[in-house]
């Protein structure tokens, strides 16, 4: 086994134990918690078993930084209540039954935000609740609450910028890697000014998750399935840093092995969801 796949075994062990979390070490995320920043923002391509892993796993070690941590994830603001209630449960078949009843993961369109790897995330996150390590889940995409006509990015990062929190607490959002990103992209004709381009730049990180190619769950033009997620190559894992001023994202968060597909939970056994 290399040393690049026993780092992610290892990411997944850590994170396993229900009674007392704990957290696998990353090269480079030390950096992460430094005092100026405030906001961490996490993207990722939607449908992989690692990404949401080595999430979960970066709440955990910025939770023993000792500061304050609260956690965003890219839920309708509709499921708020839900999420609440999921955090504050016991974590056993009936609490998970209620959570698979939001809209992400009822969806015929089935993108990564509702698979067994994010109910595995709402479990470590319910986790890291109870033992006091974050101070709490929101769920920061629009929602009927959003004002008509706000564009979805710019609501994210309001949101965000909304939390009530500490004036060190660090703010961890989980999002697709677009959303994340530190610049507007453009698309055709069109201009999407990203929520991460939004944020305070002095006090934000933006980070990239990427795996050595391998599999993600998505729907494309023939069907929802697994499907090719990048390129084969060989990279170590760690979180590696950028200056350069056309970067996409402050950091690259590289696993350092190859991504497997995570199936929509919605369909799977509930000890599938929070096992695999």
């Amino acid at each position: 086994m290399t040393k690049e796949n026993c780092t992610v075994l290892a990411i997944a062990a850590a994170l396993l134990s229900a009674t007392a979390p704990s957290c696998a070490s990353v090269p480079g995320a030390d950096r992460l918690w430094q005092p100026e920043t405030w906001w961490v923002i996490v993207g990722e391509m939607h449908g992989t078993n690692e990404s949401p892993d080595a999430f979960a796993n970066l709440v955990c070690l910025a939770s023993a930084t000792g500061r304050p941590v609260t956690v965003a994830v890219e839920h309708t603001s509709d499921d708020q209540a839900a999420i609440n209630a999921f955090l504050a449960s016991d974590g056993s078949p009936s609490a998970q039954a209620a959570l698979l009843k939001l809209s992400l993961f009822k969806s015929e369109f089935h993108d990564g935000r509702g698979s067994v790897a994010f109910m595995r995330l709402f479990d470590r996150l319910r986790v890291l609740k109870q033992a006091g390590r974050i101070d709490g889940v929101i769920a920061s995409d629009v929602g009927r609450a959003t004002p008509e006509g706000q564009d979805r990015n710019a609501a994210m990062a309001q949101t965000w910028t909304k939390i009530a929190a500490p004036d060190d607490a660090i703010i961890l959002a989980y999002v697709g890697n677009l959303h994340a990103m530190r610049k507007p992209i453009a698309f055709g004709h069109r201009i999407i000014v990203p929520a991460g381009a939004m944020m305070p730049v002095k006090r934000t990180m933006t980070i990239n998750v990427d795996g050595n190619g391998g599999k993600a769950w998505n729907c494309q033009d023939d069907g929802c399935r697994p499907h090719d997620n990048g390129y084969t190559r060989q990279v170590a894992p760690g979180i590696k840093y950028s200056v350069a001023a056309d970067r996409q994202w402050d950091a690259i968060y590289e696993l350092g092995a190859p991504t497997t597909a995570a199936l929509p939970a919605n369909g799977a056994s509930a000890t599938t969801a929070l096992s695999n």
